[in-house]
């Protein structure tokens, strides 16, 4: 594959993956920039180069970039020399991103992602991001299932049933906000 075949399949995929985020109920614009980050080379981008690289305003980057900063999907990176920020991929909680109906189409994305960047350096972190979300989608694919079975008997078991206020003392900790 050529660069221009390359830079024109980045492209796509970041317009595909905001489809996908927008149908997630997230904004298109987070879509194309999550997936821009977890494409780039190198892995940390200003918002000029994101926005210069996806055609789109830097005003309209640097929104998507301070939403996926509050999700805890990049983190914000100041290098030395360089005025302004720069953004780059954070891994972080999997679950949270997936909704189970779109495991399959996220799939076929990562993929077509790992497959542009076979011929790169992998373990850029952005690339080992995407290796870890390929083998996550694997799991969940492999994994729900089961769950699914399992939540169907407990719901049809009355377990599900609960009270409200009922989960305040059976549900641990994980160190999130109380």
């Amino acid at each position: 594959m050529d660069d221009r075949e390359r830079s024109r399949e980045r492209r796509l995929l970041a317009e595909e993956f905001g489809l996908l985020f927008e149908e997630m109920g997230r904004t298109r614009m987070d879509g194309r920039v999550s997936a821009w980050l977890l494409l780039a080379d190198p892995p940390v981008q200003s918002l000029t180069e994101i926005s210069a690289a996806l055609g789109v305003s830097k005003a309209a980057v640097s929104a998507a970039a301070r939403s996926l900063l509050q999700t805890g999907m990049v983190e914000r990176v100041s290098e030395p020399g360089r005025r302004g920020d720069s953004y780059r991929s954070l891994p972080g909680d999997l679950e949270g991103v997936l909704q189970v109906d779109h495991i399959e189409t996220m799939g076929r994305l990562v993929d077509r992602c790992l497959t542009l960047v076979a011929d790169k350096d992998q373990t850029q972190t952005n690339y080992a991001l995407l290796h870890e979300l390929r083998d996550f989608l694997d799991f969940l694919h492999t994994e729900i299932p089961g769950l699914m079975a399992r939540w169907r008997s407990r719901q049809e078991a009355g377990a599900g049933a609960s009270p409200a206020g009922a989960h305040d003392t059976d549900v641990p900790d994980f160190g999130g906000a109380t």
